[in-house]
């Protein structure tokens, strides 16, 4: 393969660049990004291949400040290889795409489709979830690149040569590890699942202000109240707001731990706020009645979307028990079937099956017990364990499936 690793900086090298990508069925790309000390990532070069040819572009040459921030803007002359990253008739490869995405987004106000995430693909053929590239490729190509920056200054200028090399090594075998990975989804009637997962990152809501989201993650098996995860919920949405105002990590304002107490507590006043650890003098003193106010809209809402701790979707528990085992069972015919278990169902998802009667792979999608992928390939198996018709055994210290006799 031929690797350019000279960075390109300039208007006309990009313009050249996305000449060369055009008329292409599938390139990829990777990004080099920092976010020690920011809340946005700051990108620092763009990785672009095509199944000969390897680039690196300067991202920093064409940033004009982040896409969410006050300034907003970026310098035009990247547009055409942005151009390049939203045709859709190019496919572009990319692992583990998320945080390349969240990086075009917040930087650049685009993001790259249709996409292959290689993480997901692998995770559909047998890898394992969360599979590092330098493995997968190993594993699927034999291909060993060198890894060790995690902890890179990609902002430094010039960067030496070495680093170059790193960059270039975690794009230029992407195109055919990601052509190999749709070759193996083909054979296991996996391409079209695999696309749709990779296209929920290129979703751009996910990368925009979740407040209701990140405040149900954030009190997931806490158990809070009405009162307070409304609380929550207004506390993460001033927390949001600040550090994008200040672009600054998340912790630097207030941490989760930080906010579960007050959302427990609800002060009522500055000098009950004051006494929290975890909310330094300088924010307390800029934000405390904002805080104060957040914490008042909430004990004054009337509904705050939240259903409480008696929620139907928290499992009793003898239902507690019997989830583990579905998900014991699920686990076997996931590793059978050569896909990683997240894929075929959830906890969550899997409480419709305990509480009304179904009988057809069919009833588990219409429940949302399972998507139509995950009820083609277990569903039947499913059911029949289920209703009894199939029990877990143990020999030779290993769990075995075993067809019960009677058994339809």
């Amino acid at each position: 393969m031929k690797t350019h690793s000279r960075l390109l900086s300039t208007a006309d090298e990009i313009k050249a660049l996305a000449d060369a990508l055009k008329g292409r069925e599938t390139i990829a790309f990777d990004t080099e990004f920092i976010r020690e000390q920011t809340f946005f990532p700051i990108v620092e070069i763009i990785q672009v291949a095509t199944s000969e040819e390897s680039w690196l572009v300067d991202a920093k040459a064409f940033k004009r400040g982040f896409a969410h921030g006050p300034d907003g803007c970026f310098d035009p002359g990247i547009q055409p290889l942005l151009d390049v990253f939203q045709d859709p008739a190019v496919l572009k490869i990319v692992h583990a795409a998320q945080g390349d995405q969240e990086c075009l987004y917040t930087s650049f106000k685009i993001v790259a489709s249709p996409i292959l995430d290689t993480a997901v693909a692998a995770s559909l053929c047998g890898y394992g979830e969360g599979v590092g590239l330098g493995k997968l490729l190993k594993s699927v190509l034999g291909v060993v690149i060198k890894k060790g920056h995690a902890r890179t200054n990609w902002a430094i200028r010039p960067l030496p040569e070495q680093l170059l090399e790193y960059a270039l090594a975690d794009v230029e075998h992407l195109v055919a590890l990601g052509q190999r990975l749709l070759e193996q989804l083909d054979e296991l009637g996996r391409r079209t699942w695999g696309l749709e997962l990779s296209a929920k990152w290129s979703d751009p809501s996910l990368y925009e202000m979740d407040t209701q989201g990140l405040a149900t993650r954030l009190s997931r098996g806490a158990h809070l109240d009405k009162r307070a995860h409304s609380a929550l919920v207004e506390l993460v949405g001033w927390r949001e707001e600040r550090v994008r105002q200040l672009n600054v990590p998340r912790r630097w304002v207030a941490d989760d731990a930080v906010l579960m107490d007050l959302a427990r507590v609800r002060p009522k006043d500055i000098e009950h706020l004051s006494t929290f650890r975890g909310l330094n003098k300088g924010e307390l003193k800029h934000s405390g009645e904002l805080i104060l106010s957040a914490l008042k809209r909430a004990s004054e809402s009337a509904d705050s979307g939240f259903r409480d701790s008696t929620r139907p979707d928290i499992p009793s528990s003898s239902e507690s028990q019997v989830l583990d085992l579905l998900r014991c069972y699920l686990g076997i015919l996931a590793d059978r079937h050569k896909i990683a278990l997240k894929h075929l169902t959830t906890v969550t998802q899997l409480l419709p099956l305990l509480r009304t009667p179904l009988d057809k792979s069919e009833d588990l999608i219409k429940a949302g017990v399972l998507n139509e992928h995950a009820a083609k390939l277990v569903g039947d198996e499913l059911l029949q364990f289920v209703k009894g018709n199939r029990a877990l055994s143990i020999s030779n210290r290993e769990v075995s499936v075993v067809e019960l006799k009677g058994s339809g």
